[in-house]
C-alpha cells in the first residue's frame, strides 16, 4: 500500500522554501489557521485509504513517524529566530486559541531567563540526559507495537518509552523520573497514554518552557489513513499554567531509506564522550559574563 505526504504536509514545506520576507509574514499566518487547514486536511484524509490494523483488530502505529509542526524542537508557539532560540515555525498550540502558553507569571519570567545566553549551559539535553515528556514526542520517532505494549523510539537521542496496556498498577509517587510514568488504554481506534510521575527537571524544548513535577500529560494517537498520524499531548500542570493546555500535529509515516529526507535516525548527534554541545554551549555562557 502506498503511503503519501498528506496535504497539511506539503503547505508546510513550501512555506519554508518561500523567501524569507514572505516567509515571514506566511508563518505568521500559518500559525492562526493550523488548526483550521489540520481539520480540512483530516476530513480529506479520512475519506482515502483504510488504516492499517495488528491481527487484533487494533490500528497498527507501527513504523516511523515524522514531526509537521516545523521547528518545534525549539519552541511550541509561534515564533521566528532572533529571541535567544533559532529556527522559525507555526504554533502547535490548538487550546488556547490564541495558541499561547498560558503561564503562572512567575513561569513566564523562569522561561524568559532559560532564553539568555548565560542559561543555555542549563539545559539537559546537551548533557545527554533524557528528553522528558512531551518532548521527546515533538521530533521523529520510531513505534514499535505489540498485543500489551508500544515501543517508541526517538530518532536522534538515545531515548526509549515503554507503553504498557495490560492492567498493571501505576508507579508510586514517590519515584520521580525524567520520562514519568506511562500507561496506555486503547478508546476505540484512539490510544490514550496518560504519563504522571515526572521529575520537573527537564527543559521541555529549547525555547526554556517548563513543566514541574505535578505535570499530567494525555496523549491521543490516531490514525486518520494509512500514511497519516495526528498525535495531540493535553498537559495539566497547576504549579506552572493557569489551565490546562492542548498540542496536535499531523505525523506523516516515512519509510526506511527510500531519500535523504526520509531516512529514519538520519541524524548523528547521540550522546558520546567529548560532546561538542557541551563545549560550545560553555562558550556561549562564559562569552555572555563578559558583556
Amino acid at each position: 500500500m502506498t503511503r503519501s505526504v498528506r496535504p497539511v504536509t506539503v503547505a508546510l514545506l513550501v512555506l519554508w522554501f518561500t523567501p524569507a520576507a514572505a516567509r515571514q509574514e506566511a508563518q505568521f499566518t500559518a500559525g492562526r489557521t493550523l488548526a483550521a487547514e489540520a481539520a480540512a486536511a483530516r476530513t480529506l484524509a479520512e475519506a482515502r485509504t483504510p488504516i492499517p490494523r495488528t491481527r487484533d483488530g487494533r490500528p497498527d502505529l507501527s513504523g516511523s513517524w515524522r514531526l509537521s509542526g516545523g521547528a518545534a524542537t525549539y519552541s511550541w508557539e509561534e515564533h521566528l529566530g532572533g529571541f535567544g532560540i533559532a529556527g522559525e515555525g507555526p504554533t502547535l498550540i490548538v487550546d488556547p486559541p490564541d495558541g499561547v502558553l498560558p503561564y503562572q507569571p512567575w513561569a513566564l519570567a523562569e522561561r524568559e531567563r532559560r532564553r539568555r545566553a548565560e542559561s543555555a549551559y542549563e539545559e539537559n539535553v546537551a548533557k545527554c540526559i533524557l528528553p522528558g515528556m512531551p518532548r521527546m514526542m515533538v521530533y521523529n520517532f520510531f513505534i514499535a507495537q505489540s498485543r500489551d505494549k508500544i515501543a517508541i523510539f526517538h530518532s536522534t537521542h538515545p531515548a526509549t518509552r515503554i507503553i504498557r496496556f495490560d492492567g498493571r498498577p501505576p508507579l508510586p509517587d514517590s519515584i520521580r523520573l525524567w520520562m514519568g510514568d506511562s500507561r496506555g488504554r486503547w478508546d476505540g481506534d484512539t490510544f490514550v497514554v496518560e504519563t504522571t510521575n515526572l521529575n520537573g527537571k527537564s527543559w521541555v524544548n529549547l525555547g526554556g518552557d517548563i513543566m514541574s513535577d505535578a505535570a499530567h500529560v494525555v496523549e491521543r494517537f490516531r490514525m486518520i489513513n494509512a500514511s497519516t498520524m495526528w498525535w495531540e499531548a493535553t498537559v495539566t500542570d497547576p504549579k506552572v499554567f493557569t489551565r490546562p493546555w492542548t498540542m496536535r500535529f499531523p505525523a506523516p509515516h516515512v519509510k526506511l531509506g527510500t531519500s535523504p529526507e526520509e531516512v529514519d535516525f538520519d541524524f548523528g548527534d547521540s550522546c558520546h564522550e567529548g560532546n561538542v554541545d557541551l563545549k560550545h554551549l560553555k562558550n556561549l555562557h562564559d562569552a555572555a559574563r563578559k558583556e
